[in-house]
């Protein structure tokens, strides 16, 4: 017994034959650029003597800033300054002290860019020395302190 439609009776066309449906548009996947001013945050940690001698530099910091007319500082972004001045001024650098995690950390903010390339990139210090990304920073944050407090002049970091 047949079909009623005569269409149904061929079956050649009705395999052959596709229903046509609109292009289905493939969406289009935007390369998105990163930030210009990202950040890389790095903690690494601290003895409660060197907590104190970074505050105590901090809040020197900021009288500082506060006398030239500048806004104020935190914490985070004084140690930026050292980790950048540190890393401008890398004859400073002392890679012979001992690292000890304290389980007390305090941070910086790197800009991404200038982190890939002195830090943690394929040819940053990190891979320069074998040592992780956190003892070069602590390395570079220990070795200002000392040169701080060897004399150096806060007004040049700033």
């Amino acid at each position: 017994m047949g079909f009623i439609n005569p269409l149904f009776n061929d079956t050649e066309i009705t395999k052959t034959k596709q229903p046509s449906s609109p292009k289905q548009k493939q969406p289009s996947e935007k390369v998105r650029s990163t930030r210009s001013d990202k950040t890389h945050n790095v903690k690494f940690p601290v003895s409660s003597t060197v907590q104190m001698k970074l505050k105590s530099y901090c809040k020197q910091a900021k009288r500082i800033r506060l006398m030239v007319g500048k806004e104020d500082i935190t914490q985070t972004k004084f140690n930026s300054l050292l980790l950048q001045f540190g890393l401008a001024h890398k004859e400073l650098i002392n890679w012979n002290d001992e690292y000890k995690d304290t389980k007390t950390y305090m941070h910086t903010n790197l800009l991404e860019m200038e982190y890939e390339r002195e830090i943690g990139g394929p040819h940053g210090l990190a891979i320069q020395k074998n040592i992780s990304e956190r003892k070069v920073v602590f390395h570079i944050i220990l070795s200002v302190l000392r040169w701080l407090e060897g004399g150096g002049d806060l007004e040049k970091i700033l």
